[in-house]
């Protein structure tokens, strides 16, 4: 289990965490030292990310780019994100992968209907 998910099970999860388990994904690592990626554009995804948190413990409302994602709509997510999030939208499977409890679909789901 990672310290991630953790911290996201036990409510304490901060985009200052996003941003340091942001910093030591692959693709992250690789566009910063490329200078594809700005630290602007990095606190961004941590907010979007932090965002999916706060939508699963706080029912806070989410968008369209998101719903796509927590939906695993890709080329809907992928038409919807902007251009910071079209270059890493892998990183969004991964962070759901490792952080999200595998029960969002079905909060998901309830929500809509």
């Amino acid at each position: 289990m990672s310290s991630l998910y953790t911290k996201f099970m036990d409510k304490t999860l901060t985009k200052q965490h996003i941003i340091e388990w942001l910093k030591k994904q692959g693709l992250i690592r690789y566009l910063l030292e490329k200078e594809v990626l700005t630290e602007e554009q990095l606190e961004h995804i941590a907010t979007c990310l932090h965002h999916i948190y706060r939508w699963y413990w706080e029912n806070l409302p989410i968008g369209h780019f998101l719903t796509a994602v927590l939906e695993n709509n890709f080329v809907e997510a992928s038409l919807r994100a902007d251009r910071t999030n079209q270059i890493v939208l892998p990183i969004y499977a991964v962070f759901l992968y490792n952080a999200v409890p595998m029960d969002y679909r079905t909060k998901l789901c309830m929500i809509k209907h």
